[in-house]
């Protein structure tokens, strides 16, 4: 090899020494740089999405012990003993829906029929949410008609007890 080497002239020297140079960047760039640098890159990708996730699964649970995380107790179980009658009454009358009672009346077993007029809609899906989170009771039927005032309206509805 060295006799081969001696044996080329030094134009020939300098063009292989350069482009020995170049083939070795050139190997270094493909075979090392770039695949790591890609790699970094899908790792960032797979990072944010990660975090997104976290974030949504997040928001999810707050969501489920929001309008689920208590549906073990039944509405004759919720610490007073009352039934869903007088809880509908009662928690209505506690979430500013007093005013706006027309009629609550019992609809068979575990069930109540409820009348608001001119009753503001976001008490009532507050209070709705309420029911549903603390006690398991459930809307089964509801009927909405727009009310005297923008954002209020007559209400009737059919709430179940959770069984």
């Amino acid at each position: 090899m060295k006799a081969w080497w001696d044996s080329l002239q030094e134009r020939e020297r300098r063009t292989l020494m350069i482009g020995g140079g170049a083939l070795i960047v050139i190997l270094f760039y493909f075979m090392i740089w770039l695949p790591g640098h890609q790699g970094a890159e899908q790792l960032e990708r797979d990072v944010v999405e990660a975090r997104l996730l976290h974030t949504f699964m997040q928001q999810a649970h707050r969501e489920a012990q929001t309008f689920g995380g208590s549906t073990q107790q039944t509405p004759n179980a919720n610490g007073s003993g009352q039934g869903l009658f007088a809880l509908a009454d009662q928690s209505a009358r506690q979430a500013g829906l007093g005013n706006a009672i027309r009629r609550v009346e019992p609809s068979g077993e575990n069930r109540v029929r409820v009348n608001l007029e001119n009753a503001g809609f976001d008490d009532t899906i507050d209070w709705l949410v309420t029911l549903h989170a603390r006690h398991g009771i459930s809307v089964d039927n509801l009927t909405v008609r727009t009310g005297d005032a923008p954002g209020r309206g007559n209400v009737q509805m059919q709430l179940e007890g959770a069984d």
